[in-house]
């Protein structure tokens, strides 16, 4: 256990980044323009969307260099891992020829927040802190709530230098993802080899 979660300790900042999504710098398609009843032909229709392009890029770069704290939740204890990632572990590093290692890991732990390193740009809050269900998505609070993110315990081979692990990114009642997270020991440190998507919402 111990073992287990020095490595999710030390994969986290990693993952955190790589399922993070600010939900600000996303680029809406400019609306259509305003109806005009006297157009009889669309051919005619002229629509200069510079300015609206020029202003979503201006956008963008405030809030690359706003300095505010991002809090992002993060559900209180591990998921559970399936069978289905055990089997794309294997799968995944079918090169290696690995065998999964027997060590029981159905039950899940509470995570220390504390031990959890990140950049600086984020604030981490339990899960359990924020209103339950997707009712979190409409508090009124005094941070920007940038999304929620957990992870599984870890599936490792008989070796321990791969491992799988279950995790995603929710960033609003249907914006989000979850997908398989392929570890593995470079040269003494973890690194993520891929994440495969499995649910968007």
């Amino acid at each position: 256990m111990e073992f287990e979660k020095a490595v999710a300790i030390e994969i986290f900042p990693a993952l955190l980044d790589s399922v993070f999504y600010d939900t600000r710098l996303t680029q809406q398609p400019p609306p259509p323009p305003p109806p005009n009843f006297e157009w009889t032909d669309s051919t005619e229709i002229k629509w200069d969307e510079t300015k609206i392009i020029a202003d979503l890029e201006r956008r963008k770069s405030e809030l690359q260099k706003d300095t505010t704290k991002l809090v992002v939740a993060i559900v209180d204890s591990t998921y559970q891992i399936n069978e289905r990632a055990k089997k794309e572990l294997i799968n995944f590093y079918k090169d290696f020829k690995i065998k999964l290692d027997t060590t029981n890991i159905e039950k899940p732990y509470k995570i220390n927040l504390a031990d959890l390193k990140h950049d600086d740009k984020f604030k981490l809050k339990y899960r359990s802190q924020l209103p339950p269900t997707s009712k979190v998505w409409k508090g009124d609070y005094n941070f920007y709530l940038s999304g929620i993110t957990g992870f599984s315990r870890i599936q490792f081979d008989q070796t321990k230098n791969y491992g799988v692990m279950i995790s995603g990114f929710g960033c609003g009642r249907l914006c989000g993802f979850s997908g398989l997270v392929f570890i593995r020991k470079v040269k003494s440190k973890w690194v993520i080899d891929k994440i495969k998507i499995t649910a968007v919402s």
